[in-house]
């Protein structure tokens, strides 16, 4: 039997039919909405059926998007530790506790939270990781503040996975806040300004919501005055990490002003951490400046080393002191030296002897993988942790916190230079371009290397010979020398006595020159170039280029391939394509002949 032939006009029909059925349908979903017939009130559970479907989807949407490994420390006891204390203060008000019923206005919600302690098995360790990231929307259960922080949130799984078996006695004595003579009061005093809260994602309508500190918490330690306590409680009473076994830092020895701005950091969630901003966020100003004096003046403490390879110390050392040449790494104590905090710029510097070993290790993590934002114009960490091995952040965190937290840390050296055979490979190979004396060519093109320290030469000859800072004559010639050689033509130039050349650069210039190198170029965002480049910035950062005294032409040509395209992945330590890409050719050019027309600094 022939099948009927079915007409367009009949298909079109049968379009504007469905379409129009669902625009009517539509129409009556709304005007019952307007009418208020849905009813939103969360007085009665969800039947059965929409619960099951709730539930149901949720499942599945974990099963299927849940994919990472759990570390392999996963059940550390720092870990459990650290995890039990942000369970309490964040989860444990709508998911109850061991042997512990729910707050029963937890119990009120649509749909409920589950109490974890039930069900938690039901789940790998991926799926909770991931409920943890990234909530549940639809519910109460809200994503991780921080983005960034996958060690935070294995902390709190670490605990889930011990809460089915954990007796109510254990989970409460994890909690008893210390108390003591030696744990003041603090008053929530001065409130100071509302910092505005970097926390994304921020959705619209913004005016309905305030991303603000100080804020309010579940319970609000801050304006009851028990901050101490709080901190106590991950920190230890005596500051040094104690009660997490180390997976909390050392507080003990870092200086007041770098606690104080690491809690503003925290507050403004400018520096990321799903348990840090939560706490900084609720603290008042004075209140920061307090906790920051108050673990700063307790008694220098080591941390605790629990699992640390001692034999890894030399290693640790090597780096710490010499750096990793070869993939120009900087000798840490190029800026980690005991009892500096403040360097160029809001570049805050922690002390690190008798810092955690497990802390070191995790933020060495986290600046590879880039979950360390900073808000300074420069910051080498990031470069640093990418270029580490694991072997070597485990070393570092061995190293120094073997050291007690007093100990004061010499400035990089280059370990057994030998500036006579230097000087032979300078005449040999280098004055081609450079000359002997370093003063570089006399059109200007090639740089005075005279004026610049032996640390800053070395880490740009290893630049040159991998590749990190593209010159293909440079890396040419760096290719033909032995590490030796590099070192020591490093330690004769960096020998020599700064030489002027007496350079004639256009007045003009150098007076525009002036009002950008001391104050920037503001509404560009374009700091001042003495933020880096000054005398005492160059001295304390040894890895920072001596720029007085440079010729006119070299400067202007380096901050020109700075601003172009390809000036973005230059350096890994450099913020300069950023700065530069932001000024035009004059502005340019006006620094360079700023720089130029000054005296050099006087090496140390």
């Amino acid at each position: 039997m022939k099948r009927p032939k079915i007409k367009r006009r009949d298909i079109y029909a049968g379009v504007i039919a469905l379409v129009g059925t669902g625009a009517v349908v539509g129409a009556v979903a709304f005007t019952a909405l307007s009418f208020g017939a849905f009813n939103v009130s969360a007085t009665y559970p969800h039947p059965k059926p929409v619960h099951w479907m709730l539930h149901y989807v949720f499942k599945r949407t974990v099963a299927v998007r849940s994919s990472e490994e759990p570390p392999e420390d996963l059940m550390a006891e720092g870990r459990r530790l650290l995890g039990t204390q942000h369970y309490a203060n964040a989860c444990a008000k709508c998911h109850g506790g061991p042997g512990l019923g729910q707050n029963p206005q937890a119990l009120s919600m649509r749909p409920r939270p589950q109490h974890l302690a039930s069900v938690v098995d039901q789940f790998s360790d991926s799926e909770l990781h991931w409920i943890l990231k990234n909530g549940v929307r639809y519910s109460a259960m809200p994503s991780w503040p921080a983005e960034d922080r996958d060690d935070e949130i294995w902390n709190v799984v670490a605990f889930l996975r011990e809460l089915p078996e954990l007796s109510t006695e254990e989970y409460v004595s994890r909690l008893q806040w210390p108390e003591g003579e030696d744990l003041p009061m603090m008053p929530y005093g001065e409130r100071g300004p509302l910092i505005e809260t970097d926390m994304p994602p921020k959705a619209p309508p913004l005016d309905e919501y305030l991303y603000a500190s100080p804020a309010t918490e579940w319970r609000d330690f801050a304006i009851q005055g028990h901050p101490v306590q709080r901190c106590a409680a991950c920190h230890g009473v005596d500051g040094s990490g104690s009660a997490t076994n180390g997976y909390a830092p050392n507080l003990t020895a870092l200086d007041a002003p770098y606690i104080e701005t690491a809690l503003e950091e925290y507050a403004a969630a400018e520096r990321e951490s799903g348990i840090m901003q939560i706490v900084a966020s609720n603290l008042s100003a004075t209140q920061r400046t307090e906790l920051a004096a108050y673990f700063a003046n307790l008694p220098d403490k080591k941390a605790p080393k629990a699992g640390q390879p001692a034999d890894l110390v030399p290693v640790g050392e090597e780096i710490a002191l010499n750096g990793v040449p070869e993939r120009a790494i900087p000798a840490c104590t190029t800026c980690h030296q005991q009892g500096r905090s403040e360097l160029v710029d809001g570049l805050a510097v922690p002390n690190l002897a008798g810092q955690s070993p497990i802390y070191i290790r995790e933020q060495l993590e986290l600046f590879a993988k880039g979950g360390r934002r900073f808000q300074a114009l420069w910051n080498p960490m990031h470069y640093v942790g990418g270029a580490l091995e694991e072997r070597e952040m485990i070393a570092l965190g061995a190293y120094f916190s073997s050291l007690e937290p007093d100990t004061a840390l010499p400035q990089p050296t280059l370990a057994l230079a030998d500036v006579e055979a230097g000087q032979q490979v300078v005449i040999n190979v280098c004055s081609k371009c450079h000359q002997a004396s370093g003063r570089g060519s006399d059109g200007g093109d090639v740089p005075n290397i005279s004026l610049q320290n032996e640390t800053y030469i070395s880490h740009q000859l290893w630049k040159f010979r991998n590749d990190i800072r593209p010159n293909s004559r440079m890396s040419e010639t760096t290719k033909l020398l032995s590490a030796e050689e590099l070192r020591d033509a490093a330690a004769y130039f960096g020998s020599l006595e700064p030489l002027d050349r007496d350079e004639t650069v256009d007045a003009t210039l150098v007076a525009q020159g002036d009002e950008i190198v001391r104050n920037g170029i503001p509404e560009r965002n374009v700091p001042s170039c003495l933020t880096c480049h000054a005398e005492s910035s160059v001295r304390d950062v040894p890895i920072i280029a001596r720029l007085h005294g440079q010729t006119f032409e070299y400067l202007d040509s380096r901050l020109e391939q700075f601003a172009g395209d390809t000036g973005d992945g230059l350096y890994g330590l450099s913020p300069m394509h950023r700065i530069a890409s932001r000024m035009d050719d004059g502005e340019r050019a006006a620094a360079a002949a700023w720089f130029a027309a000054q005296d050099p600094l006087p090496k140390d």
